[in-house]
């Protein structure tokens, strides 16, 4: 990871940090907020096309196989609403991985590090109450925001007198919108479903995200959650030696614990 890409990563966790801990202080005293920090485990599986400078590779590794590849990652989701109407969440991932894939005459020389993460604000449409006697209250939120990457990749081209070895660092930054839907099934069990569309072009050509967990509350201010994630990207840009192409998805199993104040 470079070290500009590990500032925007500083950066950003920074910024959760700063805005959630006096708002978690103010909802703690009645306050009309409601704040959610969760460290999460993303097994994060890895397929599509990398390129660098012409140099192309396939990867399909997948969460199964997440112990060959993964060699550290991070992960944390922050929530904060405001009369249950407004609000901001931000995600921050991170996975250094390694792996030989195969591709034309090219392997994926054991390095990658990805840095993606996720900045929207949302407003919550509103809350219908569904079921028997409306035992399920369900909410609507619609999301508008930015997705950040920063990736970094180790390629090395094994052709007839050439055996080099290739990095490039590249950071973006794609639009995003989407929705997100909450059901509380009772008192102990709840469902959510996140997804959204990006790119337009802008940055990326496309940029997709779906996710659905299901979560089963054991304190007042504690869930676990389990459920599935997966994150798409295509993004291509420039040529010759300042070629680079991103064209994959990421997706496996998500493991949280979320504390709600």
């Amino acid at each position: 990871m470079s070290s500009k890409a590990a500032k925007s990563v500083l950066a950003l966790a920074a910024l959760i940090v700063i805005l959630a801990a006096p708002m978690a202080r103010a909802a703690t005293q009645g306050d009309d907020l409601k704040v959610t920090l969760a460290p999460y485990a993303w097994l994060t599986g890895f397929n599509g096309t990398v390129g660098v400078r012409g140099v192309q590779a396939n990867i399909n590794a997948s969460f199964a196989d997440l112990s060959k590849y993964l060699n550290i990652a991070g992960m944390l989701h922050a929530d904060v609403v405001y009369l249950d109407t407004f609000g901001l969440l931000g995600e921050l991932n991170y996975a250094q991985l390694g792996d030989q894939a195969s591709g034309k005459r090219v392997s994926l020389d054991g390095q990658m590090g990805l840095f993606l993460s996720d900045v929207a604000a949302f407003y919550r449409v509103g809350t219908a109450a569904l079921g028997k006697d409306g035992a399920c209250p369900t909410s609507l939120d619609l999301l508008a925001g930015a997705r950040i990457w920063s990736l970094g990749l180790r390629l090395k081209a094994d052709l007839p007198f050439n055996n080099r070895s290739i990095y490039k660092q590249k950071s973006w930054v794609d639009p995003v919108v989407g929705a997100r839907i909450g059901m509380r099934l009772n008192e102990k069990w709840d469902i959510a479903l996140r997804g959204g569309v990006g790119g337009f072009g802008i940055s990326s050509a496309f940029t997709w995200d779906a996710m659905a967990l299901v979560g089963y509350s054991f304190w007042e201010h504690g869930t676990v959650y389990l459920g599935y994630r997966a994150v798409g990207a295509n993004h291509t840009e420039g040529s010759g030696k300042d070629y680079f192409k991103f064209d994959a998805v990421l997706n496996g199993p998500i493991l949280a614990l979320a504390f709600t104040f």
